[in-house]
């Protein structure tokens, strides 16, 4: 985001006592440090559409609204968006929209969602593999998947 010169990037996150978002809450963290963005603006919800939207509704709203909004999941994604276009927003003209899993959801709705991609059936093999190896030999070493890629579509632009 900050390479189309957003400095004001939200993130609709998930269930901060979850690793994964923890994971998440901390990189970007320190990824705003790095950039001198100053604390990021993170707002926890329970995953679901509604409390996206929610969220969504809540950062929008403020004086100090982000350009661009991150989101945990597609469907939290979509129902920003959602919510963003009720609001009379353009988007990607007055704030940039990115979802986490890029699901077919993230393709069929209007612009379609800029997404953060990974192999998911490559995460399950691995996952499946790791269970195996703790009920055969009762130990697993940890594995570390590849990052995910950024797909670039509609819902994304550099700020007015």
């Amino acid at each position: 985001m900050t390479a189309l010169g957003h400095r004001s990037v939200a993130r609709v996150a998930g269930l901060p006592d979850l690793v994964h978002t923890r994971l998440r809450d901390r990189a970007q963290r320190e990824i705003c440090a790095e950039l001198g963005l100053g604390e990021p603006l993170i707002v926890h919800t329970d995953y679901s559409g509604d409390d996206g939207a929610h969220a969504t509704r809540r950062l929008i709203s403020s004086a100090a609204r982000p350009t661009a909004v991150i989101y945990d999941n597609d469907i939290m994604a979509v129902a920003g968006l959602s919510v963003a276009q009720e609001m009379g927003l353009d988007v990607p003209g007055d704030l940039s929209l990115v979802a986490w899993d890029d699901s077919q959801l993230s393709r069929v709705v209007r612009p379609p969602l800029t997404a953060l991609s990974r192999d998911i059936p490559a995460y399950g093999s691995h996952a499946a593999r790791t269970l195996m190896a703790l009920v055969t030999e009762g130990s697993a070493t940890g594995f570390e998947d590849s990052a995910a890629r950024l797909v670039p579509r509609g819902s994304t632009a550099p700020p007015r």
